[in-house]
């Protein structure tokens, strides 16, 4: 997978599908397992996520042919573009953004350092 905004894939992605013909369109099932990294959006650390998608998928090609945003854009011509298909699959699972847990507090605005108690200032609560 290519680095996707603040996201890289540190080890190659498994892809496993099945791919059957449904009258004029294909069905698509399997899964995806992969890691993401980055680092949390909050204090900094680094962060790996863990990927996994079921996928369940139908593709008509004669439906919204020729529209870019539609479900059908990774069909071209009668070839379907499975490596699209996976980093737009990917992209959509993605959180917006990276947090180390839940309860991060983040870096402290006048220090610099994380607010885990390495934070020596005084914080209004």
């Amino acid at each position: 997978m290519p680095d996707f905004a603040d996201f890289r894939f540190p080890l190659p992605v498994d892809v496993a599908l099945r791919i059957r013909r449904m009258g004029g369109g294909l069905e698509l099932k399997g899964t995806v397992d992969g890691r993401a990294a980055g680092e949390c959006g909050r204090c900094l650390e680094p962060v790996e996520l863990p990927l996994h998608l079921e996928l369940a998928e139908r593709f008509d090609p004669v439906l919204g042919r020729d529209d870019p945003l539609g479900q059908n854009n990774v069909l071209h011509g009668d070839e379907l573009d499975v490596a699209d298909l996976i980093r737009q699959l990917i992209d959509s699972a993605l959180p917006l953004t990276l947090a180390c847990s839940e309860n991060c507090p983040g870096l402290c605005p006048e220090c610099g350092r994380k607010r885990d108690g390495t934070c020596r200032c005084p914080h209004p609560e």
